[in-house]
C-alpha cells in the first residue's frame, strides 16, 4: 500500500506534440515523459549536466506570450540568429525537470516576458543597465524563496550589423531568461586541465558558495 500512494504521489510532464506547453505553468522535479521535441545539448550559462534543447519551439509558450521561432540573418554574416529554448533536468535517465534556458530575438516579445517578470517577482537580488542609443546592457537577477526560483535576464542590444536590405545600423536584440530551481549547485569540470585539485580548493576558500548556481549567476551581473 505505501508503495502505490509513492506512486500515486509523484507527478509528471508532459511535453506536448500538438497544443502549446506553458513554460510557466510547469512544476520542479516533476517528471518528463514525452521526449520527442528534445535532445541532448549544453549551456555555458548553466553549467549542470541535463540539459535538452527543444527542437521545436513553436509547442511553448510563457504565460500568454506566444515565443515563436523568430530568426534574423544579416549581410555578411554566416550566422542566423533565432530563438532557443533548453530544458533542464536533473539528469538524463530520471528527467526530473529543473528550469527551462530560452532566449529570444524579437525585442517585443523578451519585453512582454520582462514585464510579467517583474510584476510576478518585485524587488532584484541585482540589477545593472548601461543604455547608450540602440546600444544595451540590462542584466536582471531575483532569488524567490516563496517559489524556489532563480530568475536571470539579461538583454544585449547592438547596433553593429548590416540588414539584408542595406542598413550598417541593423539592430540585433538578444535577451536570455533563466528560470531554475534554487539551491543548484555545479561541479567543476575534472576533465579540464585548468580545474586542478590545487585552484578548486583556492575559489572555496575564498567563497565556499562559489559553484552554487546563484554564486555563478551573480557573475552575469556587473557591478
Amino acid at each position: 500500500m505505501k508503495k502505490l500512494l509513492i506512486l500515486l504521489m509523484i507527478s509528471s510532464i508532459t511535453i506536448s506534440c500538438t497544443s502549446q506547453t506553458d513554460l510557466e505553468a510547469l512544476k520542479f522535479e516533476d517528471k518528463l515523459l514525452n521526449l520527442d521535441n528534445l535532445e541532448k545539448d549544453y549551456s555555458i550559462y548553466v553549467p549542470l549536466e541535463g540539459i535538452y534543447k527543444v527542437k521545436d519551439i513553436d509547442k511553448f509558450k510563457y504565460s500568454n506570450i506566444v515565443i515563436g521561432s523568430d530568426s534574423i540573418k544579416f549581410k555578411n554574416e554566416g550566422i542566423v540568429y533565432k530563438n532557443s529554448l533548453n530544458i533542464i533536468v536533473n539528469s538524463y535517465n530520471t528527467n526530473q525537470y529543473l528550469g527551462f534556458e530560452l532566449e529570444i530575438i524579437n525585442e517585443k516579445t523578451s519585453e512582454k516576458i520582462l514585464t510579467i517578470l517583474m510584476k510576478k517577482y518585485g524587488k532584484t537580488l541585482n540589477e545593472y543597465k548601461y543604455l547608450k542609443g540602440n546600444n544595451k546592457d540590462i542584466a536582471y537577477l531575483w532569488q524567490n524563496k516563496p517559489t524556489n526560483e532563480i530568475i536571470l535576464f539579461l538583454k544585449h542590444n547592438d547596433d553593429f550589423h548590416t540588414s539584408l536590405d542595406g542598413n550598417d545600423n541593423a539592430v540585433l536584440s538578444q535577451t536570455r531568461i533563466i528560470i531554475v530551481k534554487d539551491g543548484l549547485s555545479a561541479k567543476p569540470n575534472v576533465n579540464d586541465p585548468r580545474n586542478t585539485p590545487e585552484k578548486i580548493k583556492a575559489v572555496l576558500d575564498s567563497n565556499p558558495k562559489a559553484f552554487e548556481l546563484i554564486e555563478i549567476f551573480k557573475n552575469h551581473v556587473p557591478n
